[in-house]
């Protein structure tokens, strides 16, 4: 359009809408009825009828279409999926960060239980240079290990318990335990005898964990990439296909119908 039939147009868009905003709640009204209404208006009063006739039609398909809009299921199923998917995103969240953070701790008990079997050969060494060493290369646990090297000197066996009680992780426990048994005299070696078999279990038991991992992974990255395919096989080629034989039998069914009348 030119810029002079534009602006003539937003100017009718305009007029419409103040019609549309007055009478849209208005779901009883005729045609008939909004012809009389624009005939009472300074605008539509003194025009013809033709010209009444015209506004009336285009105002009242508006008002239709206005009237008739509404929230359809898929929209409401849609507002309910994001709903959800909006509650829960948090919690799910949480979930894979706690997830995460049990990996990074069973990698750092790893490590220490590493440490702890090169240490152990040497014959001068203690509980308390295996906490200083086990703090050097602490990430997730180095706080509570660190208050617990802080506090050795004033009882050993009282800062390995408040170190059970700050860290609530299992396999840790068992190593401490070791650490409390070794301050009551018992060699080093002793305390540790099955922390060798213990890290080979655990060793296994990751490594089963993370083929489960990369299988579920695997899977998902199947279902992803065969997605697209599937909805573009289904959604251009099945259902026209499904649709055009429905309005096929059905035109079939009428022509017979018609045909035995």
């Amino acid at each position: 359009m030119s810029e002079s039939q534009e602006k003539k147009a937003r100017e009718l868009t305009e007029s419409d809408n103040v019609y549309l905003k007055k009478y849209k709640n208005d779901l009883d009204m005729t045609k008939d009825e909004l012809l009389e209404e624009l005939q009472k208006t300074d605008e539509y009063g003194s025009a013809s009828l033709d010209e009444q006739n015209k506004a009336t039609d285009r105002i009242y398909d508006k008002l239709q279409i206005i009237q008739s809009s509404y929230l359809k299921w898929f929209e409401f199923l849609m507002a309910f999926v994001c709903m959800i998917l909006g509650y829960y995103s948090n919690v799910w969240l949480l979930m894979f960060l706690k997830k995460m953070r049990q990996m990074e701790m069973e990698n750092e008990v790893m490590q220490f239980q590493t440490i702890i079997l090169m240490l152990m050969k040497i014959e001068r060494v203690n509980v308390e240079m295996i906490l200083e060493w086990l703090e050097r290369y602490s990430n997730i646990f180095r706080e509570p290990i660190s208050k617990c090297v802080n506090n050795f000197e004033s009882g050993a066996w009282e800062a390995l318990e408040e170190l059970k009680e700050d860290i609530a992780f299992e396999q840790l426990i068992r190593i401490v335990e070791s650490l409390q048994a070794a301050v009551e005299k018992i060699p080093i070696r002793e305390a540790f005898d099955e922390l060798d078999t213990e890290r080979a279990y655990h060793q296994e038991k990751r490594k089963e964990s993370n083929e489960r991992l990369i299988s579920r992974k695997s899977m998902i990255g199947k279902v992803v990439g065969f997605a697209p395919m599937v909805i573009l096989f289904v959604g251009y080629l099945i259902v026209p296909l499904c649709v055009i034989g429905m309005l096929s039998m059905t035109d079939a069914f009428s022509q017979m119908s018609s045909m035995s009348i």
